[in-house]
């Protein structure tokens, strides 16, 4: 029988062909690519967003539904900043402020370039609603709608209501840089939000969500684009971060002490992040939540071919500034119909002027404390619903890797390791295939890295299942916990969610997740390979994680870089 390729290859979770981080010796020859809609072929595409592992369904709806209308208790909040004033909301003890420009929307000549100090308002501006979300197409794997709006750099502040230099936790959300936003319903549930900042707020700290460009509108490298770059997006997010040294003291936050934190994509760029000597000095702790960025980075040259590519299909001919003006001439829909393949993170030059990691192993990187961790079960969204038996299993593996390359990866992963697996052992092995070497050893890869940098890390395995579906702990489902928005909520996935806001909280005011008399989470390394293991009745330390599956993966990505 025939199995179709595994469904997420461009995955809006990852936006990274499989090749970039799998083996060079399994994959050789794969650009990255970016989805065109989504591919996730059946139900178990399901997000476990909704993972079941939330905390108070009534604080995270409350701070969700409400956060368009604005004041869910009806009180106001007012704070001026440069910019003008801005006339919030009160959500029970929190004040919240929803769609604050922190850029000129990047529109007409501005498309492609970094972004721009916004305008100054004289009237006090509502800050009751979330701004738009960034052009994308539509996702079904994460029942994102598509959205052809370009002015779109909005971010948004939950800080409690008498803060005063409390940490900071600025959020960058996944989506594969291709889709998601700040304001995403939680998946199939429908009820409240993602990244509602109100309950991770009543822990002491000030949280920022915002939207960041995506797809060919935020990683776009074009020959025009010299000193600019391919990576707006990315440069979107320097500017929030610019926007909260700038104004967040304002809010009762103290701009001395900022978290990043971001998942799947998100991860990815917080990893970036370390590695930009444009975002030093901008944050001052980092958390990595299933992603990470030292296998190899697609390069200048290739993202400028998709480039080429993208202007040959819509007719732009002529000097590199006037290919240019005709894109920037063409409608948002005109670019996301043809704008499949290569709009990615690249080596541009200018936000990334090294392969992060480079840069990791030359120690020149943030040096400040690093939280990062991924799921047990990453790869279950990723595949599809039915493999009955070896012969799809091997055909799986066969349409992604190669013939050639499927005996040693069934010699690492054979189905009989996974005599429990669900529905069947083969679609397990093969699940457990594509979330080792997507993201369990990728993020593994990039904290040994650090580590070795000499930057404090903390290291993590999420083993909650998913509420839905043969899901287990897969790709996504610690988000609900983190934020507290889940509403389908039992008292053990109650206490596992204010367990993670308690150990990333602490993380944010003071770089160590430790305190109270919560289980000590000891600092990994190199040679210590322990991490804490987030399950439902209890949490422990599991030492070792993957170290088998892991070393067969990074031995791949170091066979991604040419020979020393």
């Amino acid at each position: 029988m025939r199995i179709p390729p595994i469904s997420g290859r461009t995955s809006p979770f990852s936006n990274i062909c499989v090749s970039a981080l799998l083996l060079a010796w399994l994959l050789p020859g794969c650009a990255p690519e970016a989805p065109q809609g989504d591919t996730a072929s059946s139900p178990s595409a399901a997000t476990a967003g909704d993972g079941g592992a939330g905390a108070n369904a009534s604080k995270g709806d409350a701070g969700a539904n409400k956060g368009d209308s604005g004041a869910a208790s009806g009180a106001a909040a007012s704070v001026t900043i440069d910019d003008g004033t801005l006339n919030g909301s009160v959500v029970g003890e929190t004040r919240q402020f929803l769609g604050i420009p922190y850029a000129k929307p990047p529109l007409g000549d501005l498309r492609w370039k970094p972004a721009q100090p916004v305008a100054k308002w004289t009237s006090p501006r509502a800050a009751t609603a979330f701004g738009k979300r960034c052009a994308q197409i539509a996702s079904t794997t994460l029942m994102n709608a598509a959205s052809e709006d370009e002015d779109c750099l909005y971010l948004n502040v939950w800080a409690p209501a008498k803060a005063a230099s409390l940490p900071v936790m600025l959020w960058i959300h996944g989506g594969g840089n291709v889709n998601g936003s700040a304001s995403e319903p939680v998946p199939y549930v429908n009820k409240g939000l993602f990244y509602d900042g109100t309950s991770l707020s009543t822990q002491g700290v000030v949280v920022v969500t915002f939207n960041y460009r995506l797809g060919v509108f935020g990683f776009f490298d074009h020959a025009g684009l010299a000193e600019e770059g391919g990576n707006q997006g990315l440069l979107d997010q320097v500017a929030a971060l610019e926007w909260v040294k700038k104004n967040i003291a304002k809010f009762g936050g103290d701009p001395k002490n900022v978290t990043i934190f971001g998942e799947s994509a998100g991860s990815l760029d917080v990893c970036y992040h370390l590695a930009s000597a444009r975002s030093r000095g901008l944050f001052h702790k980092a958390i990595s939540q299933s992603g990470g960025c030292t296998t190899l980075l697609q390069t200048k040259a290739l993202a400028q071919t998709a480039a080429d590519g993208l202007a040959t299909k819509l007719e732009c001919t002529g000097s590199a500034d006037e290919v240019l003006s005709c894109l920037r001439d063409k409608s948002v829909s005109e670019l996301l119909n043809v704008a499949s393949t290569g709009y990615s993170a690249d080596l541009d030059g200018v936000f990334l002027t090294e392969q992060p990691r480079t840069l990791f192993d030359s120690g020149d990187i943030a040096k400040v404390p690093y939280i990062a961790g991924s799921n047990s079960d990453e790869g279950t969204i990723f595949v599809p619903a039915e493999v009955p038996d070896q012969e799809a299993y091997t055909a799986a593996l066969s349409a992604t890797f190669g013939a050639d390359r499927v005996a040693i990866i069934e010699a690492q992963y054979p189905a009989s390791n996974y005599p429990d697996g669900k529905p069947t052992p083969f679609r397990a092995a093969l699940a457990r295939v594509v979330g080792d070497s997507r993201l369990v050893c990728s993020t593994f890869d990039s904290a040994i890295r650090a580590a070795t940098a000499g930057n404090p890390v903390y290291a993590y395995n999420f083993d909650i299942a998913a509420a839905v579906g043969n899901l287990g702990a897969t790709h996504g489902a610690e988000l609900t916990s983190v934020f507290g928005t889940s509403t389908m909520f039992n008292d053990d996935t109650k206490a596992a969610s204010l367990l993670m806001q308690r150990y990333w909280t602490r993380f944010a005011k003071t770089g160590n997740p430790n305190g109270g008399d919560d289980l000590e989470w000891p600092e990994f390394s190199a040679d210590s390979n322990v991490r804490v293991n987030f399950a439902l009745k209890e949490a422990t330390i599991v030492t070792d994680f993957r170290a088998k599956e892991c070393a067969f993966w990074r031995l791949g990505y170091d066979r991604m870089f040419p020979a020393k």
